[in-house]
């Protein structure tokens, strides 16, 4: 696959000055935001279990960021998607990785799949809204115009799509108890963080990727209670 025909890589028509540059400063912004909202949903004492603060804080500060600078729908890849056949990639990768995580559990020694309104709730739009907005939008994005304008060759943009998705992999790691568990969060997330990307080039958006993410958040927990209420029958 050539990467460098999808839609995603051919419509970065605007030329950006030092966009590894911005990849890092918007990737400090991503992370400064979420750090600061999270200490503001502290500071407020708020009664909510979820880190809505952190969430909406990111998207406030990326998109205010963007805005100042040239194209930023192109650059967010903000945009309808250009892919006729994007719903079936977002529905197909969505469904994969929830598929992935619900076996994770099931096989884990404490499944949990009793989750409130306030996890529906925050899993179907802060997390997907903020991390595609932030990682494949911004900081993606700025990757793609710097290989796009490098002239980069279809091996070299894959392995950049490859590495940038390892972050993705380890933010997800806190809160692991041990090593096995470790490594099998991490090979789902960076699958995920694969996964996402590649429909956010492959379509020249990310709203695929936004409802991709709330799919993998919430359809396993569905299914799993589904699970439950099946095993108890027998």
């Amino acid at each position: 696959m050539d990467i460098r025909n999808y839609i995603g890589i051919k419509s970065l028509t605007e030329e950006r000055k030092k966009p590894l540059i911005w990849t890092l400063i918007f990737f400090i912004i991503f992370i400064c935001a979420l750090i600061l909202g999270s200490e503001i949903q502290k500071t407020l004492e708020l009664n909510l279990e979820m880190g809505w603060g952190q969430d909406i804080a990111s998207i406030i500060a990326i998109l205010l960021f963007a805005f100042f600078l040239k194209a930023p729908r192109q650059l967010l890849a903000f945009e309808k998607p250009k892919h006729k056949n994007w719903l079936k990639y977002t529905i197909i990768i969505g469904i994969a990785i929830a598929l992935w995580n619900l076996t994770n559990q099931i096989l884990s020694t404490d499944p949990n799949f009793h989750r409130g309104l306030e996890y529906y709730l925050f899993e179907l739009t802060m997390p997907s809204i903020a991390e595609e907005i932030g990682l494949r939008g911004a900081v993606l994005g700025f990757i793609l115009y710097y290989a796009k304008q490098s002239g980069f060759s279809n091996a070299k943009i894959w392995v950049i799509v490859v590495i940038q998705a390892i972050p993705f992999g380890i933010a997800h790691l806190l809160g692991v108890e041990s090593f096995v568990e470790g490594l099998c969060v991490f090979l789902l997330t960076f699958s995920a963080g694969l996964g996402l990307s590649w429909l956010r080039i492959k379509t020249g958006s990310i709203i695929p990727g936004i409802i991709a993410h709330s799919i993998m958040n919430v359809f396993d927990n569905i299914l799993g209670e589904v699970f439950i209420v099946i095993m108890k029958m027998f």
